[in-house]
């Protein structure tokens, strides 16, 4: 894509947060690699001027993985009070996250396991689902892509202690709304955590490197599942923890 093609995109997203959602990019600006998106999710952040407080990280389709950018802006401690009025859907994903107490700056050689694991906290997350686009599940992946997969917030609770030995891939969470049954808890669907964690530190070396406070969030365990305004979602982790968000009118 040329620069003027990457920047109707980005006005085309930043237009559509500000107001009402999309039916897709500008036919003229349509990502055609994985390498596009990423363009547009910087130019984005740019037009914004926003910062980058987190990551989401998943599997790609063409092998490897994906990552999109969580705004610092969106990203709340448990529990957390976001009005249902900020979001044009909510959608729900419960995963299991990673908090930077120490920054990875960028380098040449990539970080090792245990230095990844030695500079985070794990904690359980809720991903809050939006999207700037009028059915984003009908949409190509690259499209969603450039629009951050999809993010809308996330929220993180306490740091998780002793967790080594738990399946992580298959975390045991109760899921409520309103403290009422809300959503099953069906393992994680592609890679595990620590697989994906460290993949998208490798990602982020080449776009900036960690800060410290950084939140990297690896894969919804329930699927995607969507709650209306008025609402209070739970998401028990046992061993792991507890996170909550409540979504007043």
């Amino acid at each position: 894509m040329t620069p003027a093609e990457i920047e109707r995109a980005a006005k085309a997203l930043v237009a559509a947060r500000k107001g009402s959602a999309i039916p897709s990019l500008p036919e003229d600006a349509i990502p055609q690699t994985e390498a596009d998106s990423y363009r547009i999710q910087d130019a984005v952040i740019a037009e914004l001027g926003e910062k980058i407080g987190g990551w989401k990280v998943g599997i790609s389709p063409l092998g490897g993985h994906v990552a999109a950018p969580i705004f610092a802006s969106a990203i709340f401690s448990s529990p957390a009070n976001l009005p249902a009025r900020g979001f044009k859907i909510i959608g729900i994903e419960c995963e299991i996250g990673f908090r930077f107490n120490k920054a990875l700056p960028p380098r040449a050689e990539s970080y090792t396991r245990h230095e990844v694991l030695a500079a985070a906290s794990l904690h359980p997350t809720i991903e809050v689902v939006d999207s700037r686009y009028q059915d984003f599940r009908a949409l190509d992946r690259l499209v969603v892509l450039a629009d951050n997969v999809s993010n809308g917030a996330l929220v993180y609770g306490a740091a998780a202690k002793d967790w080594d030995g738990i399946d992580l891939a298959h975390p045991s969470i109760d899921v409520t709304a309103d403290g009422k049954p809300f959503a099953d808890c069906t393992g994680l669907r592609a890679g595990t955590p620590i697989e994906l964690v460290l993949a998208a530190v490798a990602h982020v070396n080449g776009r900036g490197g960690i800060a410290a406070g950084t939140v990297i969030t690896t894969g919804t365990h329930t699927g995607m599942v969507f709650t209306e305004p008025g609402v209070t979602i739970a998401a028990d982790f046992g061993r792991l923890g507890r996170v909550e968000v409540s979504f007043p009118r």
